[in-house]
């Protein structure tokens, strides 16, 4: 069974809580489903790696890719390590602009 982890609790409410999601009110929402969506896919990257050599992938190849597939993506929508966030405010242009240098 597994038991959704609550955001702001652990480590990975820790590395969440530490960049605040400052992401602009009028960023398009297919941006932010984009950047869960990829968020997704890396989180079910990592859940596979971490699964292997385990009885549960060993033990039916399909059934344990549609298990870490799911994982990642409930990883990234309760919160993840903070990657959407970060594409969101790089793709929808709520980052603050990096000084050149130049003055």
């Amino acid at each position: 069974m597994i038991v959704p982890v609550p955001p702001g609790s652990g480590a990975v409410g820790a590395a969440t809580a530490a960049t605040p999601a400052t992401t602009p009110s009028t960023t398009d929402p297919a941006i932010r489903e984009a950047a869960e969506g990829f968020e997704g896919i890396f989180m079910s990257m990592l859940v596979e790696e971490m699964m292997k050599g385990t009885q549960v992938a060993e033990a039916n190849p399909v059934y344990s890719g549609l298990m870490t597939q799911k994982l990642g993506d409930q990883l990234a929508r309760s919160g993840g390590i903070g990657l959407a966030d970060i594409l969101e405010r790089q793709l929808g242009g709520g980052a603050p602009p990096v000084s050149g240098g130049d003055s």
